[in-house]
């Protein structure tokens, strides 16, 4: 592994351990209010990184909302990688009219911007936790399907899924025992990529007021709150800003040593 890829691997280690400790690591409520500690800057024992405009504890509300963006970023990967990968296993290996329509379908939702697409259907569909989960699924499923159609193309031709076609192997077998292990790494590396997108999605559409709605603490919905302290409360908006950037960089420095690692044409 490269120095980037420890960076990355460490930095996305200390999300999850502090997302997963945090009824250890921060005793304090993250959504009870204390108006009598309004706004107090960081540095002190209580409210290391200060309190927000409600006198909430800062640290505790990125901790938890780290949790959030986690569950968020690995639900969403995983049904995008489930759903899109299958439609473009089959759209590969069975190809026809099937194939093509779903690559039309494809292609007119990748005309559309990504945060923009999933935020309609987060509106059509109605706010909650569940709603921005299926609405980034709608949204992100077409990368891996044209992804994985694109591999099925090519792995399907080779002599070893011919040789097991000509042994009479159905095309169950074909497509699960022959293809899928060989379109995998790519599955890994789309998904890896595409943790930070979602995340950073999500991040985007809360601070719209499309996503996750207060006193539920989420990145976006904490950045959109300081919006009108930014002058007398600096701390609102930088420390779930930091958060949020660094676990997008850890998982992208980690995501692209995964391709150059499962990638042979990239390795030297």
């Amino acid at each position: 592994m490269t120095f980037k890829a420890w960076l990355g691997l460490g930095v996305l280690l200390a999300v999850v351990v502090a997302a997963l400790g945090a009824p250890w690591l921060v005793p304090a409520d993250p959504v009870t209010s204390d108006f009598g500690s309004m706004l107090k800057p960081p540095g002190s024992a209580a409210h290391p990184l200060g309190t927000d405009q409600l006198g909430r504890d800062l640290l505790a509300r990125v901790i938890y909302g780290a949790r959030l963006a986690l569950f968020i970023g690995t639900c969403t990967v995983a049904v995008t990688a489930v759903a899109g990968g299958l439609l473009g296993l089959v759209a590969g290996f069975v190809e026809g009219w099937p194939s093509t329509a779903l690559m039309r379908i494809a292609d007119v939702q990748l005309s559309f911007p990504f945060i923009l697409l999933a935020m309609t259907i987060n509106v059509i569909v109605g706010l909650g936790l569940r709603n921005i989960i299926l609405s980034l699924s709608a949204a992100g499923w077409v990368v891996y399907a044209r992804v994985v159609r694109g591999e099925v193309l090519t792995v399907k031709e080779r002599d070893y899924v011919q040789a097991a076609a000509a042994l009479g192997a159905g095309r169950a077998r074909l497509l699960f025992r022959h293809v899928l292990p060989n379109v995998a790494p790519s599955i890994i590396v789309v998904a890896s990529l595409q943790f930070s997108q979602f995340i950073v999605a999500e991040a985007a559409i809360s601070f719209l007021g499309f996503g996750v709605q207060p006193p539920t603490p989420a990145w976006g919905n904490m950045l959109a709150e300081s919006r009108d302290y930014l002058y007398v409360a600096w701390w609102l908006a930088a420390f779930p800003g930091a958060a949020l950037a660094l676990t997008a960089l850890g998982v992208n420095l980690l995501g692209d040593w995964l391709r150059d690692s499962l990638d042979p044409k990239l390795r030297v």
